[in-house]
């Protein structure tokens, strides 16, 4: 039993070539859950399963850095490679896995390559969109037979050892077909309870090389490591509106025990030389005790380690703070997302209060542990007093980057469903639903005003009121804006700011000129740039 599991791009290329004219595209996350997927399907089917994993988000980095990157050119790359790989591995199963919304616009297509490769191939999709919006893909995407609800890993096995496979998907409680939505199905989750019998995963299958790109702590940038991640865990308690992962993982939390965290660390560095952990758990700190307990045992491996996509602030204490210090993590990014009490607690219904924000903030840096921050603008109900606020809170507390989000109406999340119901979609079509470009239209929330404060808010705490530039912390804040520019080298506040540390440090007069040389070519050629630079005073005394 041959099984090839494919990525479609994590989003638009039309969209993400004309908007990012540096062609630099978003640091990928290793593909996790297929490595989960294929290290159950082996302990549970043996080895006559082979698996082959296709994430066509890399030859789409490809193209962009050889400049071979126009909309046509990826899709005819993206048909050419499937095709190949259909023929040369020839898969009797197929599954398409789609986490966010913007992969949408690829599931048929790749479906159709597939079954043009081979007609009888059974193609089924998986992941965090399909899981949610089964309707609307098996509606629209006539090539695909069926999708899996929620976690994938007992309904695949129970798929693979099937002599009907068709008939299985039919009668299966956690696969969908057109002809289940019609007699009127509702697909059900299976999940596994206990996280400890899925097998080691075999990190061999993937090149690593290909996902060694997602710290966000840019101190680091230039120093040879080794990035790998791990979810300790699964399933999230909280109801936050804009999250769509218990449409995934369900709310009730369920765990790897300490032991098998630590053994597989153990295993991580000795195996694949481990520099950098990870960890991207819904919720670490689920159970504080457990947390501390792991916390603890990873001090004795000395890698680095990061909370890539937030931890909960109200689990930061001092004796965390230790904890996290000893353990080797060097940043954290907090899941604050308003720094106003009525967008928290009345519309993402988050048990936060700003109030505590500054405090813990203080704790990880007497660690000296960096704070990043997400925040989340643009919700229903959200007004520009409630934004004001935000912006006080990130100035005010300080922290080392701010990530600055338009909310995102995710297929699965309370947020989708409340714009289903109250219209509040700007626009229908959920592969243009993504982080960066606001598609509400609500009460207080204009779609195109959301997007442009969402930008100036990036530029005015990151740049203008950089805390790092303002406690005189230059080589943090050095490190930061050099990393903007590596990435985008027409950005005009990375130059600007560039050349005021670089002034502030002492000693680098031809760097201070070639950056404020730089500034103002930018701002002479483009418009956007100016503008920005005229509203933040920027361009007075520049010479």
């Amino acid at each position: 039993m041959r099984i090839l599991f494919v990525i479609p791009p994590y989003f638009d290329t039309a969209d993400f070539l004309q908007d990012n004219k540096n062609g630099v595209l978003p640091a990928f996350t290793i593909p996790y859950g297929i490595l989960s997927l294929e290290a159950y399907l082996k302990a549970k089917c043996g080895e006559n399963v082979k698996v082959s994993i296709m994430d066509l988000n890399l030859p789409l980095r490809d193209l962009i850095e050889t400049g071979g990157a126009s909309e046509a050119a990826c899709l005819e790359t993206f048909n050419r490679l499937v095709f190949e790989r259909m023929r040369e591995f020839r898969p009797s199963i197929v599954g398409l896995s789609a986490l966010f919304n913007s992969s949408y616009r690829y599931l048929e297509y790749l479906a159709k390559v597939i079954k043009a490769a081979d007609q009888d191939t059974i193609v089924v999709s998986g992941g965090g969109l399909p899981s949610a919006a089964f309707k609307e893909i098996l509606q629209t995407c006539p090539s695909i037979d069926a999708i899996c609800k929620g976690e994938g890993e007992i309904p695949l096995v129970q798929l693979v050892n099937a002599e009907n496979k068709m008939a299985l998907l039919q009668q299966h409680p956690s696969w969908i077909t057109r002809e289940g939505i019609l007699a009127g199905k509702v697909p059900t989750h299976m999940f596994v309870d206990d996280l400890d019998d899925i097998s080691v995963l075999n990190y061999g299958i993937v090149n690593l090389d290909d996902y060694n790109s997602r710290s966000i702590d840019k101190r680091y940038i230039g120093i040879k490591k080794r990035e790998m991640a791990i979810h300790t865990s699964r399933g999230c308690y909280f109801s936050c509106v804009f999250c769509s992962n218990s449409s995934i993982h369900g709310k009730k939390v369920r765990s790897m025990s300490v032991r098998r965290v630590i053994e597989e660390v153990r295993r991580m560095k000795e195996q694949f030389g481990l520099t950098v952990l990870l960890i991207e758990d819904d919720h670490f700190f689920f159970d504080k005790k457990r947390a501390k307990v792991i916390l603890a045992n990873l001090a004795q491996y000395d890698i680095r380690i990061e909370f890539p996509n937030g931890i909960a602030v109200y689990a930061i204490d001092d004796e965390v703070g230790s904890l996290l210090k000893k353990a080797g993590v060097s940043t954290v990014a907090l899941a604050v997302e308003s720094g106003s009490d009525y967008v928290l607690s009345k519309i993402i219904k988050k048990p936060l209060k700003v109030t505590m924000v500054k405090e813990k903030v203080e704790i990880l840096r007497k660690y000296g542990i960096l704070a990043h921050v997400f925040i989340v603008i643009g919700l229903p109900g959200e007004f520009a007093q409630h934004r004001q606020e935000t912006i006080d809170l990130l100035i005010n507390v300080g922290f080392d980057w701010a990530h600055i989000y338009c909310a995102t109406p995710i297929v699965g999340s309370r947020l989708y469903d409340i714009c289903i119901e109250k219209g509040y979609l700007a626009n229908a079509n959920m592969s243009d639903h993504v982080v960066t470009k606001a598609a509400i239209r609500a009460p207080g929330v204009d779609p195109e005003e959301i997007s442009e404060i969402a930008y100036e808010m990036n530029l005015k705490v990151n740049f203008v009121n950089n805390w790092n530039f303002r406690a005189g912390n230059y080589d943090t804040a050095l490190s930061y804006f050099s990393n903007v520019i590596s990435k985008y080298p027409n950005h005009a506040f990375g130059d600007y700011y560039l050349a005021e540390v670089y002034e502030a440090m002492g000693g680098h007069p031809d760097l201070v000129k070639k950056h404020r040389s730089h500034f103002n070519e930018v701002i002479k050629k483009d418009s956007f740039w100016r503008k920005y630079a005229e509203k933040f005073n920027l361009i007075t005394g520049v010479n």
